[in-house]
């Protein structure tokens, strides 16, 4: 089965432990995400260039979309060392951004290819934090021209 919220590209059952002593778990936890990692990252190498981007693009849509927790963040931070070292998501520098302000301001859409998904913002310097553009760099467009109208 196929969860939405985690970037999976081998398709491998996730299975998920319940540690009550969090000093016994932080260790396991992280080697267990590096692990998985490196499968992902040995499976990435056997695909051709265009194969890549495309899974580039759907590792950048999930940890855009996704706010990544403490069950994926090594997972998550190689994956996108990975992806550096190929050229690839430069202008992406953490996995994830800090939210200073609590306020949906602007809503950005994202197209890659055959990918389109949106996100809202609260502030610019949060979008700037996924693309890498500078605020003058932006192009602003008004909502209005995305809606239906009536005939």
């Amino acid at each position: 089965m196929e969860c939405k919220t985690i970037y999976n590209p081998i398709n491998e059952p996730m299975r998920f432990k319940v540690y009550f002593d969090e000093n016994e778990a932080f260790g396991y936890v992280r080697q267990e995400q590096c692990e998985r990692a490196r499968r992902v990252i040995s499976h990435l190498e056997s695909l051709d260039e265009n194969d890549i981007v495309e899974e580039s693009i759907r590792f950048f849509k999930w940890i855009v979309l996704y706010p990544t927790s403490e069950c994926n963040i090594h997972y998550a931070i190689r994956l996108l060392e990975y992806f550096h070292s190929r050229q690839l998501l430069t202008c992406k520098k953490a996995v994830n951004s800090t939210v200073k302000q609590q306020k949906p301001r602007y809503l950005v859409m994202f197209t890659f290819k055959n990918h389109v998904f949106t996100k809202t913002y609260n502030s610019i310097r949060e979008i700037k934090a996924d693309t890498g553009r500078k605020p003058s760099q932006i192009k602003c467009q008004h909502a209005s021209n995305y809606y239906a109208k009536k005939l």
